[in-house]
């Protein structure tokens, strides 16, 4: 299932700290692939700048995450949000395949968080 934001335009969503480092983590999977099949998809280089956008969004000054639970907005272009999300997909449904239910349940709340809440800026 392929997002659809608009991919000249920025969104802002505003998030826990938890959320995105869920994000993080699944972006982090998503290029270590890419970076396995020679990145076809033009993705490292996207999932980096993803990456980096939130670590300056959602750590303090000595790069340690923020709280948890702390309500951060992250904004990114609609080609970043649109990544995001197809990676959210992709990976609850390997988590899924391999019995993670919880995981790819979280994955799934994500991608329904920042579809819910996805705001031009």
């Amino acid at each position: 299932m392929s997002a659809v934001f608009d991919e000249a335009k920025v969104y802002v969503v505003d998030m826990t700290v938890r959320q995105w480092q869920i994000i993080d983590a699944t972006i982090d999977n998503e290029v270590d692939t890419e970076i396995v099949d020679g990145d076809p998809g033009g993705v490292v280089s996207l999932g980096g700048s993803i990456r980096q956008a939130g670590w300056d969004q959602a750590t303090d000054a000595t790069r340690a995450w923020l709280p948890d639970e702390e309500v951060i907005t992250i904004t990114l272009s609609g080609r970043q949000w649109n990544l995001v999300a197809d990676a959210l997909s992709r990976w609850a449904e390997v988590s899924d395949g391999i019995g993670n239910r919880e995981e790819s349940q979280l994955m799934q709340h994500v991608r329904s968080v920042i579809e819910g809440q996805a705001t031009p800026r």
